[in-house]
């Protein structure tokens, strides 16, 4: 049971490393759109709390099917002399898992920032209406030197996630073992 508890200490670990990277990408959000006449903190901590349960659904969305098969595996290999092994492949699959999608959760993230600006309202379905003018609006998106900058944001917030991504995995795989 201790190798259940530590499956999902990690999962916790690595849902509370989602939130605090989604999170970024909200006070991006907020200091790319403040108005010039300054900011009422006082709602936006209100709004960045509110932001908070929004990304905590969709962290939970991230987080649901490794929630069920890690622990349901470590349970099922808890007597078994191939648990550390299988637990290892395991992890790393999850690490995986959550690499791919926040990392488009941090990037769809950071470019609401800069969509927010322009059309005071978050992404939505309507953004695949551009997709039959790839040309134009890709004209668009690289051609202001603004954006290369919410770009370079992205890049580093999901560098950063990745890394903190793989030293918990590193420290879940040396503890199941």
């Amino acid at each position: 049971m201790d190798r259940t508890a530590k499956t999902i200490g990690y999962l916790v670990a690595v849902h509370v490393l989602g939130l605090l990277a989604l999170t970024a990408c909200r006070l991006v959000l907020l200091f790319a759109n403040a108005p010039a006449e300054g900011i009422q903190w006082a709602l936006a901590c209100r709004a960045l709390l509110i932001g908070v349960k929004f990304d905590n659904l969709i962290a939970s969305y991230i987080v649901a099917l490794p929630a069920i098969v890690l622990p349901v595996l470590s349970l099922c290999m808890e007597h078994s002399g191939k648990y550390a092994p299988v637990m290892r492949m395991a992890a790393k699959t999850s690490m995986w898992w959550f690499g791919i999608l926040y990392t488009a959760a941090i990037f769809i993230g950071v470019a609401n920032a800069r969509y927010f600006h322009f059309f005071e309202n978050h992404l939505n379905i309507s953004v695949t209406e551009w997709f039959g003018f790839a040309g134009d609006t890709a004209g668009l998106v690289f051609g202001d030197a603004v954006n290369w900058v919410f770009l370079g944001i992205a890049v580093v917030l999901i560098a950063l996630y990745l890394i903190a991504l793989r030293r918990i995995t590193n420290v879940y795989q040396s503890l199941i073992a």
